[in-house]
């Protein structure tokens, strides 16, 4: 009973010597304390997730851009003996900015990385001297890709001009053939310009067409002849004219074995030209007196 007793005894001063303890300020501070560092140790610990995610990213943003940059020097400098067109560079160059602003964003955010960790490990101080010499490997690759779409741009611009002045040369050719191909025709049409003129004796004199040196002189053609109302035609088309008289006669000089008078059915005349550059070689016009 005595032994139940102090066991009884002791178990109670035990615990009210633990509620003492917990109770006191002393080991209020304590918890606290460690409570403070078991936060902080969290939250460098999500800091820690955070920067390794960010520099995940920057690495698999830095590998992209390798990647992106080498299709765009193949590209740059591909084709070389066939200029690239205004368009295909204007892509190439729009590919590049993207790419320059890439670079740029990874640049803010490795300054932001430096920035929020002021006490930076060796590593990780080596980590940051890599990724801003790789972005400076880029950077200087941008430069590069942008000197070869520069000097592109120049070429084409030089055979742009080159090819408008060859189109402006064409024209002008084209031009001068169809000024040339027009004074050809027009003198060729001068050439083979014929005229003349049916009427009877009274009718041609009253034209001035024909006059006489005498009074029993044949009427000639006069002077002043040209000045009357011919008939215009082609030499080289012109092998008959119907006279549509029963009797008519070449006043104008023609070489007899040139032509002929037909008479057909009806008794009309036809003036048949058997020898066109014979017939127009001594003159152009032509004057035939028919009665009426």
């Amino acid at each position: 009973m005595r032994t139940f007793i102090f066991l009884a005894v002791s178990l109670f001063s035990i615990a009210f010597l633990g509620s003492c303890v917990e109770s006191s300020q002393k080991y209020k501070a304590l918890q606290a304390k460690v409570d403070s560092l078991q936060a902080v140790s969290n939250g460098q610990s999500d800091e820690m997730d955070k920067l390794l995610a960010d520099l995940n990213d920057i690495s698999a943003g830095m590998q992209s851009i390798r990647e992106a940059e080498h299709i765009l020097a193949i590209e740059s400098q591909s084709d070389t003996k066939n200029s690239k067109s205004k368009s295909q560079i204007t892509a190439l160059k729009n590919d590049v900015q993207a790419l320059s602003d890439a670079i740029a964003g990874y640049k803010e955010k490795i300054a932001k990385l430096e920035g929020t960790n002021k006490r930076q490990s060796a590593e990780f101080k080596k980590l940051i001297a890599g990724l801003n010499e790789e972005l400076a490997i880029r950077d200087q690759k941008i430069n590069e890709i942008n000197q070869i779409l520069a000097a592109k741009e120049k070429e084409l611009g030089i055979k742009t001009q080159q090819i408008a002045e060859l189109n402006q040369n064409v024209s002008n050719l084209q031009e001068e053939s169809t000024s040339q191909k027009e004074t050809i025709s027009n003198q060729d049409k001068s050439l083979n310009t014929i005229h003349y003129l049916l009427g009877s004796r009274k009718g041609l004199k009253e034209a001035n067409v024909i006059s006489r040196q005498g009074i029993f002189c044949p009427p000639i053609v006069s002077s002043q002849a040209q000045n009357a109302k011919f008939v215009d035609a082609d030499m080289r088309e012109l092998t008959s004219i119907p006279l549509n008289t029963k009797k008519a006669k070449i006043l104008s000089v023609h070489p007899s074995e040139s032509y002929a008078l037909e008479t057909g059915d009806d008794g009309m005349q036809t003036l048949k030209i058997s020898n066109p550059s014979a017939f127009w070689k001594q003159t152009k016009y032509l004057v035939v007196m028919i009665n009426e």
